[in-house]
């Protein structure tokens, strides 16, 4: 009997440790005839951190590779990458569906105001006056701005991460303070 995805996906997470790496992309389809790939990127800096680092680390399934970055081109919402030693259609149609994973010593520094979502995941959530109102545990990626889903007395509330509600970040302390709506808590 063959085995699960599920089973796969957990074998995997159980040999393979991300701590020190943030996932920037996805390949998804393979572009033209000379090795080229579409990705999905996972990140709003996905440009800055490729330029910034000459390489990434490729996971699919149980298998890691490193690979160097040759090229790089926005097309539309996806980028187009050439990485050096793939140089035909087969060979970047064997890494679609791969994770592109960078590690957190090579990525662009960030600039005033952009953190990374995993250092927002388990901060603790304040409201002005200093009460504890509850724990991040997800960051949503949504188009006019990101959510931060804060888990509060058994149940998940949304909050834009924009200026109105999100007044302090402190990753280094693990605590963020916003100015919730009346009644969301």
């Amino acid at each position: 009997m063959g085995r699960s995805l599920k089973d796969i996906l957990e074998r995997r997470r159980k040999r393979i440790s991300h701590s020190n790496e943030i996932l920037i992309g996805v390949v998804v389809a393979p572009h033209g005839l000379k090795g080229e790939v579409k990705v999905k990127p996972l990140s709003d800096i996905f440009e800055r951190q490729l330029n910034y680092a000459s390489s990434v680390n490729y996971y699919r399934g149980l298998t890691k590779r490193k690979l160097e970055v040759e090229g790089l081109r926005r097309s539309g919402n996806l980028f187009i990458l050439k990485f050096k030693g793939v140089n035909d259609r087969n060979g970047s149609e064997a890494l679609v569906g791969g994770e592109l994973w960078l590690e957190k010593e090579k990525s662009a520094p960030l600039e005033e105001g952009e953190y990374l979502f995993e250092d927002l995941k388990g901060c603790k959530v304040f409201n002005p006056e200093g009460k504890e109102l509850g724990l991040v545990v997800d960051v949503l990626e949504m188009p006019s701005s990101h959510i931060l889903v804060i888990e509060s007395d058994g149940k998940e509330v949304l909050v834009p991460f924009i200026d109105e509600f999100v007044k302090e970040v402190n990753v280094k302390d693990k605590k963020i303070v916003i100015v919730p709506i009346e009644g969301m808590f």
